[in-house]
């Protein structure tokens, strides 16, 4: 099972009706159908949008878009960002400080 399978079944759950994904992107008409044995799930996207799926076929194409059941999708890059701008900052005030050259 690949990356972005595992990623739809922790988000959406087991595809236990064995639905295969259709081609949704190619078609302006698609209607996603209520699947009243799915338990609605609620997705959010990186920009705090909220969705509310009714299907696994319709979670797992919202899951291959970037939504996610977890409104925090921390980005380590920000953090490595933030870190470094951190401690620059740090050493510059301590440079101020003390005077000294590296």
């Amino acid at each position: 099972m690949n990356e972005n399978n595992l990623e739809i079944e922790e988000n959406c759950g087991q595809n236990f009706n064995n639905e295969q994904l259709p081609d949704i992107i190619n078609d302006p008409n698609f209607v996603f159908n209520n699947d009243p044995n799915f338990a609605t799930v609620v997705l959010y996207d990186l920009d705090g949008n909220v969705v509310n799926v009714n299907s696994w076929i319709e979670c797992a194409h919202y899951v291959n878009g970037g939504w996610s059941t977890s409104l925090s999708n921390f980005d380590g890059n920000v953090f490595f960002l933030i870190s470094t701008v951190g401690l620059f900052s740090l050493y510059l005030f301590l440079k101020k400080i003390f005077s000294f050259k590296l």
